[in-house]
C-alpha cells in the first residue's frame, strides 16, 4: 500500500520516486509515496541534506528519508504554487 512507502527497502524507494514526473500534483505524489517525513517551506531549509532552501518557484519541498539510512539518504520533491512537481532529487550524504 502507498502508506507503507517509508518502510520499504531502498531499491523500492528509488523505483517509486522515479515514477514521479514533472507536472504531477502534490496530491498524486503523496498518494503514491505516502506522507513525507518532512515538509520544507520556502526559505526555511531542511539542513540535514542540503544548505540550499526551497526557493522560487519552489514553495514546498517534500522529503522522504530512507528508513535504513536515515540521515544519510533521502528523496525530495519540489512543488510550485500550483501544487505541481517542478523537480525531484536523490540525496546521499558523504
Amino acid at each position: 500500500s502507498s502508506s507503507d512507502w517509508s518502510s520499504d527497502v531502498c531499491s523500492s524507494d528509488l523505483f517509486r520516486i522515479s515514477k514521479v514526473k514533472i507536472g504531477d500534483t502534490e496530491f498524486s505524489v503523496i498518494n503514491s509515496l505516502g506522507q513525507p517525513n518532512f515538509r520544507e517551506l520556502q526559505n526555511s531549509p531542511y539542513l540535514r541534506y542540503t544548505g540550499a532552501a526551497c526557493a522560487t518557484p519552489c514553495v514546498v519541498r517534500l522529503w522522504w528519508e530512507a528508513p535504513i539510512f536515515s540521515g544519510i539518504e533521502a528523496w525530495s520533491v519540489e512543488i510550485d504554487h500550483d501544487q505541481k512537481v517542478i523537480d525531484t532529487y536523490h540525496w546521499v550524504s558523504p
